[in-house]
């Protein structure tokens, strides 16, 4: 059975390197590189991420968040990316006459009534 797909595979990965002419088999047709390519890609960088290719690999080797465009406003080429948000606090949510009202702590007064609880989150290893 896994022989089956392995040779699918293989038929699909090598797929790409011939195509069919009137003659038969050939190899593919090698294409020129445009001289707009990386521009197109540089362009295509800048515009989603807000970075050039040049300050993701930057960033890439000194592990810090690189950025042309941010140096040029007058900040540090280079940051450290931004450390973890504090965790949510723990809320309490009882029901009064007009909103409920939530506390940190839970809040033991006779016929309160409890309507909700959002625990703190559990950290992940």
């Amino acid at each position: 059975m896994i022989w089956r797909f392995a040779s699918l595979a293989g038929f699909l990965l090598l797929g790409g390197c011939m195509y069919l002419t009137p003659t038969g088999i050939a190899d593919a047709p090698k294409p020129l590189p445009n001289t707009y390519t990386f521009a197109h890609l540089e362009a295509f960088s800048l515009i989603n991420t807000h970075k050039t290719a040049g300050d993701h690999i930057i960033g890439w080797i000194t592990g810090k968040d690189c950025s042309s465009p941010r140096a040029e406003r007058g900040d540090a080429y280079c940051m450290d990316w931004p450390g973890k948000p504090a965790p949510p606090q723990q809320v309490y949510c009882y029901s009064t006459l007009a909103r409920p009202s939530c506390y940190a702590q839970p809040y033991n007064e006779g016929n309160d009534r409890l309507i909700g609880f959002v625990p703190a989150s559990t950290p992940i290893r």
